[in-house]
């Protein structure tokens, strides 16, 4: 019985042992996975700037992107004002989408405003800027031809029915 109990004791602490080594996260040598190695440290604003490269070679880049799209926004492929944001969003992927990292984000567009080519760039959005009111006014004109019933009434005259209807009862 004491042969059994000592077994018993043996086979518990190492099935401890490897329970331990399986959720601590050592591999059969006995070294750390490499996942945990490589945990990132905490770029600086100017490694996540620098992984963008010159500010204003990647502006001249996006303007002769811009430029290209400009061309084409007004065909039926940018019809409605998100079609146009999604096209233009696109059309300047690459160096020129945030990082999310506000003091990096702060600090880049503070280096393209800069740059010779960014008045081009400013005034090419304002242009897409301009599609995307039209888009709007047109999209904002369909809604409104929609939400009328067959007699001609509109969203308010719909509402103000249902509410008559509610007082009643």
């Amino acid at each position: 019985m004491k042969l059994y109990s000592e077994l018993f004791n043996v086979s518990i602490c190492v099935l401890v042992a490897v329970l331990c080594m399986t959720t601590i996260g050592c591999d059969s040598e006995g070294t750390a996975p490499d996942a945990i190695q490589d945990i990132p440290k905490e770029l600086t604003v100017e490694e996540i700037n620098a992984d963008r490269g010159d500010a204003c070679e990647c502006l001249d880049s996006a303007l002769l992107k811009l430029n290209a799209f400009l061309e084409v926004m007004t065909e039926d492929t940018y019809s409605t004002s998100k079609s146009l944001n999604d096209g233009l969003s696109l059309a300047m992927s690459g160096c020129m989408t945030p990082k999310g990292q506000r003091e990096a984000d702060l600090a880049w567009s503070e280096a393209i405003s800069q740059c010779e080519s960014f008045v081009q760039v400013r005034e090419a959005m304002f242009q897409v800027r301009e599609r995307a009111l039209v888009l709007k006014d047109v999209e904002q004109d369909e809604f409104v031809e929609k939400s009328k019933d067959s007699e001609g009434v509109g969203a308010a005259a719909i509402l103000d029915r249902l509410r008559d209807g509610t007082q009643a009862n």
